[in-house]
């Protein structure tokens, strides 16, 4: 038999964690069909906030005026569809392997998919929605509550490591890689091509030729790269998967920007990222337009930008990695003699533009024009970061004049849901 301080520390404590005041008034109730239906409903509350609070480490929520009904409505969610999509979450993290196709290359990508249906799709709308947060967001309006730089992800190359069950180089991939972070869950596309267009990669070159990101990436749990390459065959129905993968990755403090190089392998292939940690950065979208001469027939040219001056402290044991991210390169445009960049209305369209940028650093914009290893100029411009505004240079490389314009913006990292 209990004894009476044991009792009523049994009942505080009930009462303590029961968060709902009518579930709390009937939880020790003598009849038992009551209590039943109270603690499963509190089971299902419980479960919910738990996956919220796993993802975001906090309740999300938003702090744009403009979306006051959606953070409304989110605070307000019923409580029965939030018990239905906790079910359905456990229900797909216990899935049986034994209900899997077998010829699916990656069941991990799969149970990622419909966790985020399960999880997301109410508040961030279907699995294949790309982010609809452009860049430049606060260039030229400040955001309506205070903003601080942010840690930022760059991405600075990717490519397919190795090779394996059958595949021989050269391939023809397609298909795309997609980073999804916590501010809106949806895709944030960094290569993406169809399969009439497909890229060539060898074991020499294995590189995929990278477009985006189309906004900067916030550095913040949940962050997951997902990769859905196929390459091509003859003929549609001879097409293969190469690469189907869904990587979760944690976002841990550093005292410097540094190098991250993750590695990450699927049934037929490894994938290599080489990532920067970007510390208090901003986001800077760089865009070139020629204002005298024009680009002749037979040069190569590639356009870069990479980050000058990073805060870095030596005298501080660096964890997971000690290289620096000053002067990494990030190709925003590359081109072969054949292939002159496509410009409208003066304006050189890059593959890439969207760059995260330290405070403390500087960002060096550069083009570089060769003909057969011959006759090569460069030509480079640095900008000071700043949290709004534009900034402006010039690259001369003799034969042609261009402008730079790099638009500056701070970056939200608060949950931004579309319904």
């Amino acid at each position: 038999m209990e004894k009476p301080n044991e009792v009523l520390m049994r009942e505080a404590l009930g009462k303590r964690n029961c968060r709902d005041p009518e579930a709390e008034s009937h939880q020790f109730r003598a009849d038992e069909g009551e209590n039943k239906e109270v603690l499963a409903r509190l089971a299902w509350e419980e479960a919910f906030w738990d996956d919220l609070e796993q993802s975001y480490g906090s309740r999300p929520v938003r702090r744009d005026t403009e979306h006051a009904e959606t953070k409304a409505s989110w605070r307000k969610m019923d409580l029965a569809t939030a018990s239905q999509k906790a079910a359905a979450a456990a229900a797909a993290a216990a899935w049986s392997e034994d209900e899997e196709d077998d010829d699916d290359p990656d069941r991990e990508a799969l149970r990622f998919r419909k966790r985020w249906n399960y999880i997301w799709s109410e508040h961030f709308g279907s699995f294949e929605d790309t982010t609809l947060i452009p860049p430049m967001r606060f260039t030229d309006e400040p955001p309506v509550e205070r903003l601080y730089p942010s840690t930022t992800l760059q991405i600075f190359s990717a490519k397919v490591a190795g090779i394996g069950g059958g595949f021989q180089w050269p391939l023809d991939v397609f298909g795309l890689v997609a980073i999804r972070d916590s501010v809106d869950e949806n895709r944030n596309i960094i290569f993406q091509r169809s399969r009439d267009e497909c890229q060539t990669i060898t074991g020499e070159d294995p590189y995929l030729e990278l477009t985006g990101p189309t906004r900067a990436v916030v550095l913040w749990d949940p962050l997951t790269i997902e990769v859905y390459l196929r390459v091509k065959g003859p003929s549609e129905l001879e097409d293969k998967t190469l690469c189907f993968l869904a990587e979760g990755m944690i976002c841990l403090d550093r005292v410097n920007s540094c190098l991250l190089h993750e590695t990450w392998t699927s049934k037929y292939s490894t994938m290599e990222f080489t990532l920067g940690h970007i510390n208090a950065s901003v986001e800077a979208t760089i865009s070139v337009r020629v204002v005298d001469g024009s680009w002749p027939d037979g040069f190569h040219g590639q356009f870069v930008a990479c980050l000058v001056g990073t805060h870095w402290f030596d005298e501080v044991p660096a964890f997971y990695s000690s290289t620096s991210v000053d002067d990494k390169e990030i190709v925003l445009l590359s081109f072969g003699d054949e292939k002159v960049p496509a410009v409208v209305d003066g304006v050189i369209e890059l593959s890439r533009r969207v760059v995260s940028v330290e405070t403390t650093s500087k960002l060096k914009v550069s083009v570089n024009a060769w003909q057969d290893d011959n006759n090569a100029v460069e030509a480079w411009e640095e900008f000071s970061a700043k949290e709004r505004g534009r900034s402006f240079g010039t690259l001369d490389v003799g034969f042609c004049k261009m402008d730079v314009i790099v638009g500056w913006s701070l970056v939200t990292d608060y949950p931004e849901p579309r319904r």
